[in-house]
Parts: C-alpha cells; structure tokens; sequence
C-alpha cells in the first residue's frame, strides 16, 4: 500500500496522462484543505485525515493515493469515473446523482457564521446570544457575507443563501478558499463567513455564531464516483467500519479535535 500525496498541478497532467481507464487497485483520494479537518502538510493532519487513514490501514489489496485539489475539482473528477472517492462530501439530492454515499462516518456539528468580536451590525439579527437570524441578515443589502461556491452546509443555510442571493455575497472557490475568505473578514471586509466553529479556534479575534433554524448536524461520508468501482469500495469501507468497529473511533477523533467550548454552546442552544 502506498500513500502519496500529489499537488493539484501534478493531478492535472497525471489526469490527462491516464485517459479514461482506471486502475481497479488504485484509489484516488481527493481532499482539499480544510480548518482542523484536513491539513495535509501539518501536524496533526485534521481529523477526517485520521479517519480516512484508519480505513485505508484494513485495505491493503489497493493502493491509496492522497489528492489535494479545490472543493469544486472534486465535483468535477467524481464525473470522470476515474477511481476517485473522497471522505468529506455531505449528501445532497443533486450529489447523489453521480456520487455513491457511504453511512455517516460522524454526526458533525452544524455550520453557522464566523464574525469579528463586538461587530455592532449584528445585534440586530441576533435571536439569543451566539444565535443569528439568516435570512434577516442576507435581506439586509449593508451586509457583507462570504460563502464558498457550490459548499453544502446543511439545508437551511443552502436554501437561505438560494433565496437571498444576490448583493452583498462575496463568493470565492479554489485552493486554501477557507483561508482567503477569513483573511477577508480579519481585514473587515466582510462582516461575517459561513464556516464552521473550530475555525475560531485559536484566533481570539473571531467569534462563531450558529444560525435560528440551521442546528441539524452535518454528516460527511465516504463517497466515491457512482460506477462499479465507486459502489465497490464504498461497500468495503461499510463492511470494514462495522467488522473493526471505526465509528466509535471516528467519534473519539472528531471529538478531540472539536473545540469544547462550541460544544458546549451548541448543546445550551438544542436543549
């Protein structure tokens, strides 16, 4: 079994190289870089990191090969059916048309809005404290919102952002996205980020605020492109979580990695 990681550059041509046959043993594992979740060049690595390398540990008659590219790329490669499955994508109706959905590997906590400390504009759309009312914020044309194109963060943010688009939205994608939008909002050119909330941790100047109406918990799964293949490795991986039992293990990582404080908020807020 082997580990490699390659560059979104070297994807490119190793992609074009390769044509339209997939190698039946190979696995290509897309990621991108993502806060606490997927840090390919630190250390620790981000939680889905560990548990992707948990799975591929019970599957050496492949070999594993770890991808970095932009959320958007992933989309596209799941298209060409070319060995690639990734273990951050949540499940949509339209995903589901050409992605193979795996069970839910974790019971992630919601997305919500990352804001500068003691921003006055957003008393008037907070509900409670650590509470804001969305929609009532993306009417509001002075405000100025970054989201990542096409990102899912659960139904009621994605249909508030549907209903409301229009001025005011700063949207970006490519490589370290999540990076840019916050450098965005540091600088006070934003008002607030949709994100999620082990994004402030460690940045005492951000705040997260969860959003009226969007606490359903977000589950990323393993899924691979909807052929054959795709439907074969995620069985495995099902069979595999069940036989070792992983999920308990998933659960410990995510846990570790998931700032205690927002947890603690987040259950003050469903009770």
């Amino acid at each position: 079994m082997s580990r490699i990681f390659l560059s979104f550059l070297v994807w490119v041509s190793f992609s074009q190289a390769m044509g339209k046959e997939a190698d039946p043993k190979t696995v290509y594992w897309l990621f991108f870089d993502f806060p606490l979740a997927v840090r390919l060049k630190e250390k620790p690595p981000g939680y889905l990191i560990e548990m992707h390398r948990l799975i591929i540990e019970k599957m050496p008659e492949y070999t594993h090969q770890v991808v970095e590219v932009p959320f958007l790329r992933i989309m596209e490669q799941m298209k060409k059916h070319q060995g690639v499955c990734s273990t951050m994508l949540l499940k949509n109706s339209e995903r589901e048309k050409f992605i193979e959905f795996g069970t839910p590997i974790i019971k992630g906590y919601p997305a919500g809005l990352l804001a500068l400390k003691n921003n006055e504009k957003l008393k008037k759309f907070m509900v409670k404290p650590r509470l804001l009312d969305l929609d009532a914020l993306l009417k509001d044309k002075t405000m100025n919102v970054g989201i990542v194109s096409q990102r899912f963060y659960g139904d009621k943010i994605n249909k508030s952002i549907g209903k409301h688009h229009g001025a005011g939205i700063t949207e970006r994608k490519g490589l370290n996205v999540d990076h840019e939008l916050r450098t965005l909002l540091t600088l006070g050119r934003l008002d607030v980020y949709i994100g999620y909330p082990f994004e402030v941790e460690h940045n005492p100047n951000l705040v997260f605020y969860f959003v009226k109406d969007g606490l359903e918990l977000l589950e990323p799964r393993i899924s691979c492109e909807k052929t054959a293949f795709g439907k074969g490795i995620v069985r495995k991986t099902e069979e595999l979580r069940s036989k070792y039992k992983l999920d308990a293990a998933f659960e410990n990582i995510y846990s570790r990695y998931y700032p205690k404080a927002e947890q603690q908020e987040y259950l003050k807020l469903t009770q």
